[in-house]
């Protein structure tokens, strides 16, 4: 006889007849679907019968519950059960609860897709954070990342794009509890967590695509695609050191306390690269374009125009190359970009040339960046 079982006959003890196997059905199907769903958040068979069997509460209680509401339903109905929570305190932990609150939005993709870009469950990221000395906890109505050395960390609301809190899935994969049919599980870009950690000023270290804290590395799948958005913090520092008409607009509809810069991948199509040499003993460089951006304000409808700057975070290879973009998708179009040798070119150049630098970036995201332009040949 199965754990599951010997569960339900203690369960249902004090039911009689029909009644007892339309209960003890009932709860089998219910713990097996559980343990179904806690299998997916990555515990182990045994784990997820165990904690399937803890969250319905020891049998001998349930089994007081069933023969108090045997007069609601002879079987297991939601109604019953909605009843035993109520008056009982029987954890039903939708009720109890309400996890729906927890998740910052809900996503399109699968669960099997998010596997497959990376996502880990809640319960995943705060195992694999653990040896870091990294909590991620729900605070309030938000999640934040903490640390005994560094400033609490939040995890999307006014963060990045990239910064993202726990989403869930509306596919038909998606764990939900078996009462409410609410999502039960919460999936987390783990690269986002990092991107987080540093818009805070925590201290990574990134050597080559490898990103660490205090000296332990990140697994590799932590830190695909996303070195780039790891130095925005000081990018936008160190330019909002340039005089201030370089990168204010008194046109803009939206305010500008500092420097707007976004942050491209190097995996978007369409770019064109070139191969510079430089003289650099730096692991990753900085390509850094400054541009515009031009619309209309709504409902003024008053033009406008308001500087930019667009970011890539380059790594170095061992032989002192670095591969460049020359060519970059830009407000639907593709342009040219401009490679400057000295800063005074770079601030005295048109914007529509889409003047360029390479700067050397530091091995930690929490240092400045120096925005002398690296020297470099074809």
């Amino acid at each position: 006889m199965s754990p599951e079982e010997q569960y339900v006959r203690k369960a249902t003890r004090g039911l009689n007849g029909q009644a007892r196997k339309d209960t003890q059905a009932e709860l089998l199907d219910h713990l097996t679907e559980r343990t179904r769903q806690l299998t997916l958040t990555g515990l182990s068979p045994e784990q997820a019968r165990a904690q399937a069997m803890q969250e319905l509460g020891p049998a001998p209680t349930v089994a007081r519950s069933l023969r108090r509401t045997q007069h609601v339903h002879p079987a297991l109905s939601a109604a019953a059960l909605i009843a035993l929570a109520t008056l009982l305190l029987w954890p039903v932990p939708e009720l109890l609860n309400p996890q729906a609150a927890l998740f910052e939005g809900v996503t399109s993709q699968s669960v099997s897709e998010l596997r497959a870009a990376g996502y880990l469950t809640i319960r995943e990221a705060m195992a694999q954070l653990k040896p870091y000395g990294v909590r991620l906890q729900h605070r309030g109505e938000s999640w934040e990342l903490q640390h005994a050395e560094f400033p609490k960390a939040k995890v999307g609301l006014d963060g990045s794009w990239f910064c993202r809190g726990p989403a869930t899935s509306d596919s038909t994969d998606q764990p939900r509890y078996w009462l409410t049919g609410t999502p039960s599980v919460g999936y987390v870009n783990p690269a986002g967590l990092l991107v987080c950690m540093s818009e805070a000023g925590w201290p990574l270290e990134l050597d080559g695509q490898q990103v660490k804290l205090r000296g332990k590395a990140f697994p590799d799948t932590w830190t695909r695609e996303i070195a780039t958005m790891f130095y925005m913090p000081q990018v936008t520092r160190s330019l909002s050191q340039l005089p201030r008409h370089l990168w204010f607009s008194p046109t803009a509809p939206f305010p500008q306390n500092e420097p707007s810069v976004i942050a491209y991948p190097d995996t978007l199509s369409k770019i064109g690269w070139s191969t510079r040499r430089i003289d650099t003993t730096a692991k990753n460089v900085g390509l850094l374009i400054r541009s515009e951006l031009q619309g209309t304000s709504w409902p003024e409808k008053v033009r406008y125009s308001a500087p930019m700057f667009i970011s890539f975070t380059l790594p170095v290879s061992d032989q002192g190359t670095v591969n460049v973009p020359v060519r970059i998708p830009h407000l639907a179009k593709v342009v040219d970009v401009t490679l400057k040798s000295t800063l005074a070119d770079w601030l005295a150049a048109d914007l529509s040339t889409r003047p360029a630098i390479l700067v050397a970036l530091p091995e930690r995201t929490d240092a400045p960046i120096d925005l002398t332009p690296l020297k470099f040949t074809p």
